[in-house]
């Protein structure tokens, strides 16, 4: 179910030092002009069409630090690939911020020699950043890719020390992984869900508020020496797409991209897009959300049609999402097996 939240002042500013002292291990008196240096271009690469925490957050630092403004850009994701490497080019980023489905896209645009970037750090944040993932942007990058947890409940939930692991801002957000049953689990064991407090804002008080993610507080002690407890985080896991365009050539869609179609322009929360060959899409729908599933998917074949895709197929399905049948989560988009194939 989607959720409005609402922080005050004193939160944000807990937010704000929390990136610049932890996250960016800067120190606050010498930055007049916010959380970037004066040499540095920030670009944002992800939905921006809606009220998000991420775009909320920048259009937020360019309107409180107006000398920043031309140098921090909010890119979406939903336009075609060309429009968006074009957009990069042209800004010229030193830091990106993106999905990681996006950041392994964007790596192969830079492998091509299509996209011509020196960053110097790829921030990797809402989904699920694996070992190879990050290691095949690095190298396409020549750069640092950091991850960062946060979420719209709270902002900055943990960061990344030195040697890659994230540790938790315990001292202003409390996270409890619990099983299925809502008991606590052990450190070292992964939980079913996960319940956030936030200490800082007072606006909306969030307390054991159930975030979905599946956390692991890990039993030793980091390397790099730091009091905070230290987490591996299992968020989203959904498949990017493979579909076929005009003339068979291929064009990937991204999970967030496609999600944020079905809840901005169709309203519709409770969903399942599957692909099930080159050209067809299946859209599971809520039973309480069916008398929008037309909406759905004309919703889905107008973005297609922007994409090149106007040939894709997009079938409704009469049964509803289908959860995992061991951990009851529901993966929102899906490659089904052998939906690449041409036979």
């Amino acid at each position: 179910m989607p959720g409005i939240f609402v922080h005050d002042g004193a939160a944000l500013a807990v937010y704000d030092a929390l990136e610049l002292l932890r996250f960016r291990s800067l120190p606050v008196a010498p930055l007049p002009a916010g959380p970037f240096l004066a040499s540095e271009r920030y670009a944002m690469v992800a939905a921006i069409e809606g009220h998000f925490a991420g775009i909320a957050t920048v259009e937020r630092l360019r309107r409180t630090f107006p000398l920043l403004a031309p140098f921090v850009r909010a890119i979406s994701v939903l336009q075609p690939l060309p429009d968006l490497v074009e957009q990069l080019n042209r800004s010229r980023p030193t830091l990106l911020a993106t999905y990681p489905t996006v950041a392994e896209m964007l790596a192969d645009e830079q492998r091509a020699g299509r996209l011509r970037l020196a960053l110097d750090e790829l921030w990797s944040g809402g989904e699920s950043l694996t070992p190879a993932t990050r290691a095949q942007v690095a190298q396409a990058f020549g750069c640092r890719v950091r991850e960062a947890y946060g979420a719209s409940e709270f902002l900055s939930i943990a960061w990344p020390c030195r040697h890659g692991r994230l540790h938790l801002n315990a001292d202003w957000v409390i996270l409890e992984g619990v099983d299925a049953r809502g008991e606590p689990v052990p450190a070292g064991e992964p939980s079913h869900t996960t319940l956030l407090t936030n200490l800082a804002n007072r606006a909306q008080p969030l307390i054991r508020y159930d975030i979905g993610d599946s956390i692991t507080v890990l039993p030793d002690r980091c390397p790099c020496g730091s009091q905070m407890p230290a987490i591996e985080v299992k968020g989203r896991c959904d498949d990017v797409l493979n579909l076929a365009g005009r003339g068979g050539a291929r064009i990937r869609l991204m999970p967030l991209a496609l999600a944020t179609v079905m809840e901005d322009d169709a309203r519709v929360n409770d969903f399942q897009l599957v692909q099930t060959g080159p050209r067809r899409l299946l859209i599971r729908i809520g039973d309480g959300e069916k008398p929008r599933a037309q909406e759905a998917s004309a919703a889905l074949r107008g973005y297609l049609k922007r994409l090149d895709l106007g040939a894709v197929r997009v079938d409704v399905d009469t049964q509803p999402p289908r959860r995992d049948p061991v951990s009851g989560k529901l993966r929102r988009v899906v490659f089904a097996e052998g939906a690449g194939r041409t036979a």
